[in-house]
């Protein structure tokens, strides 16, 4: 849910749907405007003008031919007198309906029309007039067939005119609401596509923000999986280590035991030949003097030894616990000699009954960034793998050259070995996880690729094999150089480190 709320908070994503409502609101604004324009268009075309009109003039011809029977008959009654002037009112008020209608405004665009409603309009006023100053019933009705009798012709006029109107206005109306009912259809087309590609779109997008989402999932899985991996090749590593460490503390641990007991021995001869001289003061001291002469040069000498050896054992100690303390997630200031000296410290009883190490560092650059102990990790493996690729060719003494050099931009350091080196059709396969060419319970098949990985990860570098040595073989670390925009502070807090340092070096 939030990356979809981040996806229509990003630019695109507030673009297409600001669109979407814009698009969305023209298209109910011209909907609506076009509807309206129909239903008014409708209701004018449906006014019957013609009609109207008509009825005006045949109204006119009633009043005339009521008028005409009136003055046939023997004689002029009073209600048919009325029935004649209801009949002028209904001609009036139609006349009026005409002139006032709103729905027969635009019938008065016609010149004809209206100054025949004009006409009849004034012709009503004399007759009104002509009525009033009638002195009887007859006189009357003769007034009223004189005045409108010449407005026959006007009213005929009139509708022939209105007639022609009407069709030519009629068939306007039907083309502009052709016209508008087809540009309502494409315009509603328009929205229906528009709205499909924006659906498209959004589904798209989803499926993207889906996807990523996945992707993301499975790096997160990836990095997991491939740091409780690096955690047991560590372990797998000290395992292998083990026996050999073993040994290396057991050595010195012996000579120094040894010189502790010739240094009691001789202590406890001298206490007891002063304890007789205090017991006996007029006793001598009974010590040849070739003994005395050997304690004087050996004890010191014991003493020394001895001292070399804690500082070996401390040495061995700590390079196991800087391989073995939980690296942490910072990146910092590495130095290249020290994970070097931990990782040979490490592999010494394993590669010196195997091979000649050697270490040269022919470069002035020692210092890279990365995640402590995951180079001395990437370096002990490799010193392993060649020790034992040098084992297997059963050669009496190899050898393992591991050297330092550097460019403008990078770091390398070279391990190369005189073993076995390794077969052309399995170059390609060595960095997959679990392949190994071991037998089983001594290869996991991830050493490699892990060391590749921590290397590409953790220090931008890479890992790889050197296709053109074919003395054994030759993997290369490279490393880039510390970028000149990584600040002073940076350098400070990496060369200070975490408190775990302090540790390392206690």
């Amino acid at each position: 849910m939030q990356r979809i709320k981040a996806f229509f908070f990003n630019r695109s994503g507030r673009a297409m749907f600001f669109g979407l409502v814009l698009f969305v609101g023209l298209y109910a604004v011209l909907s609506g405007a076009i509807i309206r324009q129909l239903e008014d268009e409708r209701f004018t075309y449906r006014e019957n003008f013609v009609w109207a009109v008509f009825q005006i003039q045949r109204q006119l011809f009633i009043i005339q031919r009521d008028i005409e029977a009136a003055f046939g008959r023997a004689g002029l009654d009073d209600q048919a007198v009325e029935d004649i002037m209801l009949e002028y009112e209904i001609m009036v008020s139609r006349v009026f309906l005409l002139r006032d209608g709103e729905g027969f405004r635009v019938l008065f665009s016609v010149p004809e029309v209206a100054a025949s409603i004009d006409a009849l309009q004034n012709r009503i006023d004399e007759v009104d007039i002509a009525l009033e100053n009638a002195p009887d019933p007859r006189s009357k009705l003769q007034e009223l067939y004189r005045l409108l009798e010449p407005m026959g012709e006007p009213l005929q006029q009139a509708v022939v005119r209105t007639t022609n109107f009407v069709s030519v206005y009629n068939a306007q109306n039907i083309q502009t609401v052709k016209r508008n009912i087809e540009f309502l259809t494409y315009l509603f087309f328009v929205g229906v596509v528009a709205m499909a590609v924006l659906g498209a779109f959004m589904i798209r997008q989803r499926q993207r923000v889906f996807a990523a989402d996945i992707a993301a999932q499975k790096a997160r899985q990836e990095q997991e999986v491939i740091e409780e991996a690096a955690d047991y090749a560590k372990l797998h590593a000290l395992g292998t280590l083990a026996g050999g460490v073993a040994h290396e503390i057991n050595t010195p641990a012996q000579y120094i035991q040894n010189n502790l007991e010739f240094l009691s021995d001789s202590f406890s001869g001298l206490v007891d030949a002063v304890r007789r001289q205090q017991a006996d003061p007029t006793a001598k001291i009974d010590f040849d003097q070739s003994k005395i002469d050997f304690l004087v040069q050996e004890v010191p000498l014991a003493i020394d030894e001895s001292i070399q050896g804690l500082e070996r054992i401390a040495e061995i100690v700590r390079g196991i616990r800087k391989f073995a303390h939980p690296a942490n997630d910072a990146i910092e200031l590495i130095s290249i000699p020290e994970e070097i000296e931990t990782a040979v410290t490490l592999t010494r009883n394993q590669v010196k009954h195997v091979a000649d190490l050697d270490v040269h560092i022919q470069s002035d650059v020692t210092e890279v960034n990365g995640r402590r102990n995951h180079l001395s990790q990437a370096l002990i493996n490799l010193i392993v793998n060649a020790s034992q690729a040098i084992k297997e060719t059963g050669q009496r003494r190899g050898r393992i050259d591991l050297t330092v050099t550097s460019d403008d931009d990078n770091v390398f350091i070279r391990l190369r070995d005189n073993g076995s080196g390794v077969p052309e059709d399995l170059r390609d396969r060595i960095f997959d996880y679990f392949f190994t060419t071991k037998e089983r319970g001594v290869g996991t098949g991830q050493g490699l690729p892990i060391c590749r990985k921590l290397i590409q990860d953790d220090f931008g570098g890479d890992l790889t094999l050197s296709e053109d040595y074919v003395d054994g073989a030759e993997f290369v670390i490279r490393l880039p150089k510390i970028n000149p925009s990584y600040n002073a502070h940076s350098q400070n807090d990496a060369m200070q480190g975490p408190s775990d340092l302090g540790a390392l070096l206690r």
